[in-house]
C-alpha cells in the first residue's frame, strides 16, 4: 500500500509539473495495471438505466471527502481492496471500481485479481468522464453535476464549472 501512496503522490508530482491529458493518464494505466479490464461510462451507465441491472457490485475507491460530494447510484464507498473482498465476498461477484480518473482505481483492480476475484472492471476516465457525459450523481442531498478535483494536476482533466471542494 505504500508502494502505491508513493506512486500516487509521484505521479500527481509528475502531471503536476508537465501537464496531463487523458491519453497519458491511459498511457500510465495501461502500462502499470496491464491486467485490468475496463467498463467503459456508457457501458456502465446502460446496466444501470436497464430494466433488468446486472447484479454487479459497484465500489467508489476515493476517500470518503470526495465521495461525499458526489458518487453514482448504488455505489458504496470503499478505499481498500482487503475491504471490497469483505464485503463482495464470493470472488467471481461481477465488481466494478471507480475513482476521478480510474488510476487508484486501476490498482484497486489489480489488487483485487491478485486475491482471487475473476471478475473485476475498472470504470475508464472513472467519474470525471461520468459528470461530463451528463450522467446521473448522487449527493446526501440528491442529485448533483459537481465531482470532487482530487488535486490541481487530476482536476485539469474536467471542465472547472463540475470542480467542488468539500468545506
Amino acid at each position: 500500500m505504500l508502494e502505491f501512496i508513493v506512486s500516487a503522490s509521484l505521479s500527481s508530482l509528475f502531471f503536476g509539473l508537465f501537464g496531463v491529458s487523458w491519453e497519458s493518464v491511459d498511457e500510465k494505466i495501461a502500462n502499470e495495471f496491464p491486467q485490468v479490464k475496463f467498463i467503459t461510462t456508457d457501458q456502465l451507465q446502460r446496466i444501470q438505466s436497464s430494466q433488468q441491472p446486472q447484479s454487479l457490485q459497484l465500489f467508489d475507491v476515493r476517500e470518503s471527502s470526495e465521495y461525499s460530494v458526489s458518487h453514482l447510484k448504488g455505489a458504496q464507498n470503499e478505499s481498500k481492496a482487503s475491504g471490497i473482498a469483505a464485503i463482495a465476498g464470493d470472488k467471481s461477484t461481477p465488481i466494478v471500481v471507480y475513482c476521478s480518473v480510474g488510476y487508484r482505481s486501476a490498482a484497486i483492480a489489480a489488487e483485487l485479481q491478485e486475491l482471487g476475484f475473476s471478475n473485476v472492471l475498472n470504470l475508464r476516465h472513472s467519474i470525471f468522464e461520468w459528470a461530463e457525459k451528463g450522467y446521473p450523481m448522487l449527493n446526501q442531498a440528491g442529485d448533483t453535476d459537481k465531482v470532487h478535483p482530487y488535486n490541481r494536476a487530476w482536476g485539469a482533466l474536467i471542465d472547472s464549472s463540475y470542480h467542488l471542494y468539500p468545506n
